[in-house]
């Protein structure tokens, strides 16, 4: 699949595939049915990601196109979703770039940590297609799995949260270390940002090149700043980023948890579509985007923890307070929680298709 391929005719038909109807979703026009999607929809609740885990270790699962191919396709075939996100991790680009990384029982490890500024002239700017060819490769074998009918999405980390693990070595609640680099030695922290940003829109571009459809750059950490810090450490780089894919002709798709203060950046970032957390009103969210991009979101994860009855409840509040916006697309306000049962995740998807609203 080529480039040309996601061009589309967006003349408005009541026949599109799911696969156009995200993307004109996506593009703010107006679809027959909401296309849906799952954050983190592939993965530790669904007892066929388990089956393949207990053979092999998360890097090596991470490092196999096939497997991650056959992961990917998994909530597709049993959930019945309109889009799939490719298999990977977000860690994969700091490992390139010459950190050790390490997936244990307390989550991922990145050694040594980045404290310094020679710590960070010593990293290495990669070619994706030589260090990290896996996921571009898993997108080449998806996608004629997952068909020209569905929708293919690749990923990657925010600047910000990449910072934030590379710093920390680890996962963080108050990032101290990542935020005494950012107050203590800011220009040492901006050419950290800028080394990621530069690798990271390499590393998005080869996959867009393999047939993904849609990018989407996941900043799971960038609501613990302020809107004054984020304006200065993070917008810059999330500007240039996104401006660099610009020419791939794919939808560009921001998330940020714990986004409610810093949703006008983001609608300002150049993003096709902001992905809203469940913390911020759908009302407030559409005035503040004020149509310059799509809305994806935002239901609680924790919804589908209850009862399927209880997760399709929740899903149709969320389907009614986005009634009649143009652009949207129906997910989770982050990703799917490990103890999620299937029938939840399930019911979500099933009261998504039968929504008249």
């Amino acid at each position: 699949m080529n480039l040309g391929d996601n061009v589309i005719n967006w003349t408005m038909q009541t026949d599109m595939t799911p696969r156009e109807s995200f993307l004109a979703a996506c593009n703010q026009q107006a679809v027959p049915e909401i296309p849906v999607w799952l954050m983190r929809q592939a993965g530790r609740y669904m007892p066929e990601y388990q089956a393949i885990r207990s053979k092999v270790s998360f890097l090596e699962l991470c490092k196999s196109p096939e497997l991650c191919c056959e992961v990917t396709m998994q909530p597709i075939d049993i959930l019945g979703l309109d889009v799939g996100i490719i298999f990977s991790d977000i860690l994969l680009p700091p490992e390139a770039m010459g950190m050790n990384l390490e997936f244990t029982d307390k989550g991922p490890q990145l050694g040594a940590p980045i404290r310094d500024l020679a710590a960070v002239e010593a990293l290495v700017d990669f070619d994706p297609v030589e260090k990290t060819p896996w996921p571009a490769e898993a997108i080449r074998l998806t996608r004629p799995a997952i068909g020209d009918h569905r929708a293919l999405i690749g990923f990657g980390g925010a600047p910000f949260t990449l910072a934030s693990y590379m710093v920390e070595g680890k996962g963080s609640r108050n990032y101290e270390n990542l935020k005494k680099l950012m107050f203590g030695e800011p220009e040492t922290f901006h050419l950290l940002m800028d080394r990621i940003t530069d690798n990271l829109g390499a590393y998005l571009r080869v996959q867009a090149e393999a047939g993904a459809d849609a990018l989407q750059i996941f900043d799971s950490w960038g609501g613990s700043l302020s809107s004054r810090d984020y304006a200065t450490f993070v917008q810059p780089r999330m500007k240039r980023l996104i401006a660099s894919l610009k020419d791939l002709g794919v939808p560009i798709i921001s998330y940020v948890n714990g986004c409610g203060h810093l949703l006008e950046f983001m609608a300002d970032s150049g993003a096709d579509v902001v992905a809203i957390d469940w913390r911020i009103d759908a009302a407030d969210a559409i005035k503040i985007v004020a149509g310059r991009c799509a809305i994806q979101g935002n239901m609680d994860p924790c919804a589908l923890l209850a009862s399927p009855e209880a997760a399709a409840r929740e899903t149709r509040k969320t389907l009614q307070e986005f009634a009649g916006h143009k652009g949207f697309i129906f997910n989770l306000g982050s990703g799917v929680l490990k103890w999620t049962p299937v029938a939840s995740a399930k019911a979500v998807v099933d009261t998504v298709r039968a929504w008249q609203g």
